[in-house]
């Protein structure tokens, strides 16, 4: 009984601060129904698991470089695509086109890694990732993999560090392309402001 007693003390001294404080005022009632109510379509769902996935990716192709300034993400754009973008701190002399595409392709071998092989493999996962787990939407257009290639693009700049001195056209490089396709095109540049 006494172990017991001593057990049950040494837990509740280990609690978290929140369970010993008293319960704050409720949380703001309009904010907390307007999230409640607002649901998450497959839109939402599949960039964030793409977002996901390329911060994954950028560590199991050994693209991660200086801490903290690589970034990943998503964002829809008016042409009503999807973009995954990978942002990556590289020198001068690392920004080039050829090391722009070799990590378009190291990343889309880290996302395709559990994808069945062949042509079918990048369909397999964008289906994976924009669509349910669970049910299959009676409206779904098919073939649904295949759309779905045409509408993810993914992106990857290589730019300068955030230390490194702005110079007209030499901060940063872009390259884009579909997951089916074996490489990416290279992108245009920033424009240098007209006088």
């Amino acid at each position: 009984m006494r172990g017991t007693a001593m057990m049950l003390l040494a837990m509740l001294a280990a609690a978290p601060a929140v369970a010993q404080t008293p319960p704050p005022t409720p949380a703001d009632n309009e904010l907390f129904q307007f999230l409640s109510r607002t649901p998450v379509t497959l839109m939402d769902w599949g960039m964030m698991r793409l977002e996901r996935d390329l911060s994954r990716a950028l560590v199991a192709s050994g693209l991660r470089d200086r801490a903290g300034e690589n970034r990943t993400g998503t964002m829809l754009r008016g042409d009503r695509r999807v973009l995954g973008f990978a942002s990556l701190v590289r020198t001068p002399a690392q920004r080039t086109p050829a090391a722009c595409n070799d990590a378009f392709v190291a990343l889309k071998g880290a996302l395709l890694a559990d994808a069945p092989t062949g042509p079918s493999g990048a369909a397999w996962y964008l289906q994976r990732v924009f669509g349910s787990e669970f049910r299959r939407e009676a409206g779904q257009p098919e073939p649904f993999g295949e759309r779905l290639l045409d509408m993810v693009l993914i992106e990857v700049t290589l730019r300068a560090p955030l230390d490194e001195p702005v110079s007209a056209g030499t901060n940063r490089l872009s390259c884009a392309g579909r997951l089916d396709e074996e490489s990416a095109a290279p992108l245009p540049g920033p424009q240098a402001p007209r006088s």
